[in-house]
Parts: C-alpha cells; structure tokens; sequence
C-alpha cells in the first residue's frame, strides 16, 4: 500500500530541486548585477582605472616650486618698499603650525616713506573714513590647485607695474588702484603644498582636524580638515564666481546680494563670456557645504562683499589624475588663465567701489523700513535660528542613517536569500529513500 507513495515523493524532490536551482541562478544573478554595478561605478569614478604611468607630474618649467615662489613674492616687496608691505601670520595648535605670508599692496600712500607702521596706521585710518575700497585675497587654499598661487605672484608683478595688462594702460591701471587697498596671501596651504609637491598630487587637505564651531550652521560632527572647511564639486566644472550661501540652497537679502550678483554677472559678461557658472555656492554645486569661509566672511564678520572663485578645472581629466583636472599643463592654456583672471580682479576693483556706495546709498535710503530691536530680542532670534539650524542638522543627519540602515537591510537580504537557497539544495540530499514495506 505504500508503493503509490513513490511518485509523490519524487515529484516533491523534483520541486525542491527546481527552487533550490532557481534561488541559487537567482542569487548568482544578484550578485553578478551587484559586482557589475559596483566594477561601473569605480570605472566611472576612476575614468576606467587610469594607470599611475599615465599621471600628469608638476610641470616645473611653467609652475614655481612653494619656496621658489614665496621667495619671488618677497624679493618683489623689497624691490617695491613704497607700494607693497609684508607680515608673516603664525597659526596652528600643538599638532600643527604653519607661518603664512600675507602681503599688503597700498597705491594710494606711495609717496609717504617706508615706514610700515606709519602706513598700516594711513591705511586703517582712510578704511574707517571710507576713503578706500579694502579688499582681501586667499590663494592655494588647495595644495592640489597650484594655478592659483601663480596667479596670485602675476597679480602682485601687475600692481607693482613690472608687468602690464593687455588692453589697459599703465594711466587707467593707477586710476583703478588709487583708492584700493589690497591684502593678499599668495599661498594659504603650505603644508598641503608641500605633500604634493612630496608626490600625493590629489591632496587638498593642511593635515590637521581642528573644529570651528564659529555659528550655528556648522556642525560638529563633522570632521573639518581645514580652518573652514571647503566646498567639495559634485560636479567639476570649468570656471565658477559663487557668492553666499554656501550652507544653504540660497542667497542674501538686501542690496549688498544684489551688488555682489551684479559685479558676478559683468565679470562673467567680460571675462568669461557668460559661460561661468553664477550663483551661490550651495545652488550651484549640487549640496551644501557648512563652515566655508565665504559664509563666515559673510555672515560673522559682516564682509560686504565674499566671493569664492574657481578658476580652472578640466573635465576631461581622470578624476586620478588631479594636477592636470586642476592645473593648466599648457603653456597657452597656463598664460590665458593668468592674464583672463588678472583682468576679471582689475575689473572687480574697478566696479566694486561703485557698487558698495549705490547699495550703501540704497540701505540708507530705506532706513525707514528698519526695525529697532533690543538685546533680548536679538538673543530670541539667535536661538530661533540656532534651533532651525539644529533640526536641520538633525533631518540630514536622520536620511544618512536611513540610506545606512537601507543598506545594511539590502545586504543582510542578500545573505538570507542565500543561506535558504543553500539550505534547500542541501535538503534534497538527505532524503532518504523510502523504505518498502514488510
């Protein structure tokens, strides 16, 4: 009576053999389309595994070395004692240092003597009297972006009238910098400039960790590898004028937002042709970037005017290959970024001045329309927007830990898929044969 048995049985053998097949094709098939994926994304991120024979090196015939350069900064300020001043910043903590030169160009004073003092002492007097257009240049924030130190020494040739701008006389130049006074720091990462030069081409970092927690929309779970941290592209592109905000998908209110949009758009009108990129940093870029100095310039120091400028990039470069993404490697190219750049700061000093007094004139203007407030009120709104800046904070810091937990939840779903479909291939071979009956 148990002879009919058999057949069921071999069918239930033979379905159990048919899933564990198919759960094992289907699990061989997932990981196949995972591996694939994951192969795709690193030959896009690496532009197809590009080999470390094929990096571009420092080109030395066109770009100085940090020290060569630094020391053609200071031999240019000896040789212009009535124009240029020189200071060395030390900043740094017990696990770091760093000496930062900052040189300070004055048009309007040449003809005082060379006493330093006696001229710094000029300077912050006409800058009270609004009597001069400051302004406040940083060069090689990135070790990596060594086309921007070299910019910064043919900037500093241009003012002391060894070298000459195409298309604009020695008359008008002066006529530009007789109101401006102009501090600049040729080479902001030392430190980060010497790892590349040493062989790591693609470091941006100044190799310390120190925390700023200098407003509320920085967050303090983040590591920040510099002062400020800086704005990461999500796209590379290839000449870019950002203004605040670079915290948030935004600009300013007022009229300062819109002067500093209006000289972005005329220095992109004549410099770039209107192919740069305008716009805050935050828009533009693709996320948000909190602690930048641009923001902090902005919105803590009450700098009228902030800008960043990116002012070479080359898409078509390995994302490996980070000098020549980062650097001309031309000597046609080299000298076109140097001379367009020199002209679009000469055109900022020129029209900057006259867009601080009309937005300056606007705001008085509307003084009508201002509200007096008191300390406590003040104190209020602080930690009204301390609190919105905090729940934002949270909220991004709530989606990283869902995409986290989505991902660990996709990869323990693969291995369970996987632990059954071995557990039903094995069960088929225990069965037993069925035994005959007495």
């Amino acid at each position: 009576m148990e002879l009919p048995r058999r057949p069921l049985m071999g069918s239930l053998l033979s379905s159990s053999s048919l899933l564990a097949g198919a759960c094992t094709c289907y699990c061989h098939f997932l990981l196949l389309f995972c591996l694939l994926v994951s192969r795709w994304r690193y030959a896009v991120a690496g532009d197809g595994g590009a080999s470390d024979q094929s990096l571009t090196p420092i080109l030395r015939d066109l770009y100085h070395s940090s020290d060569a350069l630094l020391e053609e900064v200071r031999a240019l300020v000896d040789r212009h004692p009535h124009k240029f001043a020189m200071d060395i910043m030390k900043a740094g903590d017990k696990s770091y240092s760093a000496d930062i030169l900052v040189v300070t160009y004055n048009h309007a004073i040449s003809d005082i003597g060379s006493n330093s003092t006696f001229r710094m002492l000029l300077i912050l007097m006409a800058c009270i009297l609004d009597r001069t257009f400051p302004v406040f240049q940083s060069f090689g924030q990135h070790g990596r972006e060594l086309i921007t130190s070299e910019l910064a020494l043919r900037l500093l040739y241009i003012l002391s009238g060894d070298n000459t701008v195409l298309g604009m006389d020695p008359v008008s130049l002066s006529h530009i910098l007789d109101n401006v006074v102009i501090k600049m720091v040729p080479m902001e990462n030392i430190n980060g400039r010497k790892l590349v030069e040493s062989g790591e081409l693609c470091e941006r970092r100044n190799g310390t960790q120190i925390l700023w927690f200098i407003d509320s929309h920085l967050d303090s779970s983040r590591p920040h590898f510099h002062i400020f941290s800086e704005l990461k592209f999500a796209k590379l592109v290839d000449q870019a004028l950002f203004m605040p905000y670079d915290h948030k998908n935004s600009t300013p209110d007022g009229f300062m937002s819109l002067a500093m949009k209006s000289i972005l758009e005329e220095v992109n009108h004549h410099h770039c042709q209107d192919r740069c990129l305008v716009g805050s940093g935050g828009g533009s870029v693709g996320y948000l970037a909190h602690g930048t100095s641009t923001d902090y310039m902005y919105d803590i120091l009450k700098v009228p005017f902030a800008f960043t400028f990116e002012i070479y990039g080359d898409a078509e470069a390995s994302s490996k290959d980070c000098f020549k993404m980062f650097n001309p490697i031309d000597l046609t190219t080299f000298s076109k970024v140097l001379n367009d750049w020199c002209a679009a700061f000469l055109l900022i000093f020129e029209i900057g001045p006259r867009h601080l007094e009309k937005a300056r004139a606007n705001a008085v203007a509307n003084s009508d329309k201002w509200i007096s407030i008191d300390k406590n009120s003040i104190d209020t709104r602080l930690l009204g927007r301390n609190m919105r800046f905090r729940k934002m904070e949270g909220l991004e810091l709530g989606i990283q830990e869902l995409r986290t937990y989505f991902r660990l939840f996709m990869l323990s779903s693969v291995l369970l898929m996987f632990m059954f479909c071995s557990r039903i291939s094995k069960s088929k071979f225990r069965q037993t044969k069925p035994s005959l009956p007495v």
